[in-house]
């Protein structure tokens, strides 16, 4: 084995003590969605920049109750530094965004920063398709203004969507409009609001044809590191509606393929909402940027080009140095 890459890990893996007992012969990669591995142990980013700090980092830490708050957090922040810089990781983040916040952390300067590769898709799945027989297959009618939010849990409260279904009352017609919503779990419904909950969608073909049936994708997240949803709508030639927060704005570009919000601005997201309902034409307009973009940017093949060029790198160095020792003699 040359490489290892810690892509998505759980939480009871203690990634600090198994890259202890990792052989130094081997090169370790870490994709980075969150700030979990450069903070002692926030996942989000809230402007906390305590993991930031050169001298006892994440103490106090403003979420943990005392006496905890004074070295549970610490400690951690104490054994990735020194485990992830022993073994000499190269972090590489999802955005810009997230690569600039992370690398504030003396765990990622240990590391040699924080490098970018942007998330790949399969754009042979995520691809624009015929409206009619996506809706079709999801008994939506033809002429309903189509409106789909979701992502893993629509629990989630980071996801909004209680919030965002409150919002979507204020649209005029109501008659007219269905939102699709994707995810585990249900949150309540508005009176008067036509909401279709969908469940959970693994197979991916599957969540193609229910974003291409969409008008318009909606997402009211309150932090997003980069936005893959939103990447898989903007494929299948579906405009996005957003909040301009996080690595937002690097996955969906205002004005290609996307229209972004302050955050928590609900006129704000009605108001982009209700334009594009009005103009089938800045909808087709924002439909084929947004196709454009993502299939340009986030290719598979682009991202797996990526990734091998990192591991060559990774490899080389270590290959030079085993050259280089001297031979055993007997």
């Amino acid at each position: 084995m040359d490489v290892v890459h810690l892509h998505t890990v759980a939480d009871w893996f203690d990634i600090p003590k198994w890259l202890e007992a990792l052989p130094l012969t081997i090169s370790v990669v870490i994709s980075i969605h969150d700030m979990w591995h450069v903070t002692g142990g926030c996942f989000l980013y809230r402007g906390c920049d305590r993991y930031a700090k050169q001298i006892e980092p994440c103490d106090p830490c403003p979420i943990l109750r005392w006496p905890a708050n004074r070295f549970l957090a610490k400690a951690a922040h104490s054994r990735k530094l020194r485990a992830y810089r022993n073994c000499g990781a190269r972090m590489v983040a999802n955005s810009h965004w997230l690569a600039e916040i992370a690398g504030r952390s003396p765990i990622a300067k240990a590391c040699g920063g924080v490098e970018v590769i942007a998330p790949g898709i399969d754009t042979t799945v995520f691809k624009p398709q015929d409206k009619a027989p996506c809706r079709k297959q999801l008994e939506l009618p033809g002429d309903a203004f189509v409106i789909v939010t979701g992502g893993a849990s629509l629990t989630d409260e980071n996801k909004n969507v209680p919030w965002l279904l409150e919002q979507l009352l204020a649209l005029p017609d109501l008659d007219g409009i269905i939102v699709l919503a994707f995810g585990e779990g249900a949150v309540p419904v508005p009176g008067g609001l036509d909401v279709r909950f969908t469940g959970g969608i693994r197979d991916r073909r599957e969540l193609a044809g229910l974003l291409a049936a969409a008008d318009v994708f909606v997402s009211a997240s309150l932090m997003e590191t980069y936005g893959l949803t939103l990447v898989e709508a903007m494929a299948c030639g579906t405009p996005v509606v957003a909040f301009r927060v996080g690595g937002i704005p690097e996955a969906a570009p205002d004005g290609q393929g996307a229209i972004l919000c302050p955050l928590h601005d609900g006129a704000a997201l009605i108001e982009a909402i209700t334009k594009l309902r009005n103009s089938p034409l800045l909808r087709e307009r924002l439909g084929n940027l947004a196709h454009e973009t993502a299939h340009t940017r986030n290719a598979a093949s682009s991202f797996a080009n990526a990734f091998a060029q990192l591991y060559r790198e990774c490899v080389s160095p270590r290959e030079d140095a085993k050259r280089k020792q001297p031979a055993l003699t007997m």
